[in-house]
């Protein structure tokens, strides 16, 4: 009878063991939930002091009348405000009182807006709301429709049929914003991607990003590859001391090295050029050490045999050394990229223009004087994520089989 008990203790250990790790998980899970949700909350849900768990971006309950609104002003999809067409808004009173004062907004800073001068706003009670009609009687169309309504707060309640991106109180009034009056249900859910997307050249900024983060990645997997084999397989004097000198670099800091190689660039007449953010990175430190272990990891019965058939230094590397380290040359590549890709300091010392912005100085256009839009900034930061998580999910088996067999000797 007394096997129980200690299966019963077995039992709970593996309870505990395992609740330790969920909630090990959700906590370092819930910095990326926050990232994700705020992408989707307008910027009074992201910006107002009690946290918003669940934005109302993403409550069915708001999608029909997405879909809805979207459907008259472009298409149910991604919605629009296109040339004749009319969009109809309800605001639920109840009773009638005071009539709301509708108007579109102009951007700040303009003089004019042609939504503004071109729309047709018609408000009319009905049996228990008030209908808002907004007609676009010009020639253009447009990806948005932003709308702004006081409404008395002498109205006991009051319900629009979609929820208002922001609510705030303007003397008797109260006043109801809407970034997009005719969103669609995708460019509803969708809105912060998609003008995040519309804030900046992006799609450059990811090309410059990707481009120089390959590149580092192709030119130090070839220079690393050959100086490990030079410091594994190849025997010359001074060998060690040599590896150790090259192990040492990497007790220097990094931004000793950041005047010192602005000053070669700027007399290279390289700055601002694809070189000053390729060219200082192909030599990795890290690069020749892991990959040197991974060559020594290997049978030295291998290289004998080869030089036995009269193989040079140079076909063993390339039909011996390299083929048996791929699970190495991964592992380099992903730190090599996710280094280049995340860069920051140096792109922002080496660039001026625009055109050769990366990914993370792209995301300096959602802060300014007047305020971060945070909704937008997260919704940019997911979208520079999703090609780190989506390549490490592809390469994870070789990425582990690289850390766990550099060590091997």
């Amino acid at each position: 009878m007394r096997p129980k008990p200690l299966r019963w203790r077995a039992l709970l250990g593996q309870v505990a063991i395992y609740g330790v790790l969920i909630a090990g998980s959700v906590v370092m899970a819930f910095p990326f939930y926050w990232m994700l949700s705020t992408s989707l909350k307008s910027p009074q849900e992201a910006q107002q002091a009690v946290p918003v768990w669940v934005p109302e971006r993403l409550k069915p309950a708001n999608w029909a009348a997405a879909a809805r609104l979207g459907a008259q002003g472009g298409s149910r999809g991604w919605g629009g405000y296109r040339a004749g067409r009319s969009v109809v808004l309800r605001v639920y009173t109840g009773v009638k009182g005071p009539e709301p004062v509708v108007t579109i907004p102009t951007p700040p800073g303009a003089f004019s807006d042609p939504r503004a001068d071109n729309t047709r706003i018609e408000t009319a009670f009905k049996d228990g709301w008030w209908e808002v009609r907004l007609t676009n009687g010009g020639p253009e169309s447009f990806r948005l429709l932003p709308v702004r309504m006081n409404i008395a707060k002498s109205y006991r309640e009051f319900r629009p049929e979609l929820q208002p991106d922001s609510v705030s109180s303007r003397g008797e009034d109260w006043e109801l914003s809407w970034s997009n009056l005719a969103p669609g249900v995708l460019g509803y859910v969708f809105h912060n991607f998609r003008e995040a997307w519309y804030a900046a050249p992006f799609s450059r900024y990811f090309f410059n990003s990707f481009f120089t983060a390959l590149a580092q990645v192709l030119g130090g997997l070839v220079i690393a590859a050959m100086a490990a084999f030079a410091l594994a397989r190849i025997p010359f004097p001074g060998k060690e001391f040599v590896f150790s000198l090259i192990i040492a670099t990497l007790m220097i800091p990094g931004e000793v090295l950041l005047i010192p190689n602005y000053i070669l660039l700027a007399r290279l007449e390289w700055l601002d050029t694809y070189y000053a953010l390729i060219v200082p990175w192909l030599a990795s430190v890290f690069g020749i050490f892991l990959l040197r272990q991974f060559y020594l990891s290997l049978p030295q019965d291998l290289f004998d045999a080869a030089r036995i058939d009269g193989a040079s230094y140079w076909s063993q590397l390339w039909r011996i050394a390299l083929p048996l380290s791929v699970p190495g040359m991964i592992t380099y590549g992903i730190f090599t990229f996710l280094g280049a890709y995340n860069a920051l300091l140096w792109p922002l010392i080496v660039t001026n223009s625009p055109e050769m912005r990366t990914i993370q100085l792209g995301l300096q256009s959602f802060i300014g004087e007047a305020g971060s839009d945070y909704g937008g900034l997260m919704a940019a930061s997911t979208l520079s994520i999703l090609p780190i998580v989506l390549g490490y999910f592809l390469a994870q088996k070789q990425f582990i089989q690289g850390v766990a067999r550099s060590g091997i000797k």
